[in-house]
């Protein structure tokens, strides 16, 4: 390769050197710069989904504590109902029947709850009137938001029957 070099003229070694300088400067460009610079853009929409999820899963915290404080002081009682049953017939009259996927007791005063892609404002609008109408309370919740779903979330509820 020297002795090929060496054999062309002043004018076509220039030309060569130069090529293999540019050749090179975009080997760095497309092998390191480029890369670096699109997973640096990557990292900074992630970050920045990832800030907007946690100030939405604060204000929902926030929602879902006053829900739970809010227990009516005329709170009916379940009615001859199950807890199972009363749940199960209340999401589906809160517009949740879709969303329901499982209603299950767990010991003798708690029932949990699978809520997938449902609308979470439908989601607090119906445990405020399963709260307040019949002093249910919410003994834990995990709430995730649907990727992709403006307003839809996952749920694992643990709903408790009023104290007697």
């Amino acid at each position: 390769m020297k002795a090929w070099f060496e054999s062309l003229g002043g004018r076509e070694q220039l030309m060569v050197a130069a090529a293999a300088v540019v050749f090179a400067l975009f080997l760095v460009y497309a092998l390191v710069w480029s890369p670096l610079q699109t997973n640096h853009e990557t990292l900074q929409t992630r970050v920045k989904v990832q800030r907007d999820t946690a100030a939405w899963m604060t204000q929902s915290a926030g929602q879902l504590q006053q829900l739970q404080r809010a227990r009516g002081p005329g709170a009916q009682s379940l009615g001859g109902k199950s807890l199972l049953a009363m749940a199960d017939s209340t999401a589906r009259a809160n517009g949740l029947g879709t969303s329901l996927k499982r209603v299950e007791p767990e010991g003798s005063n708690n029932v949990r709850v699978w809520l997938e892609d449902a609308a979470f404002d439908q989601v607090v609008k119906w445990l405020g009137v399963i709260s307040s109408t019949y002093g249910i309370g919410i003994d834990s919740a995990s709430m995730e938001r649907v990727t992709g779903s403006v307003g839809k979330i996952n749920a694992r509820l643990t709903l408790q029957a009023p104290d007697s």
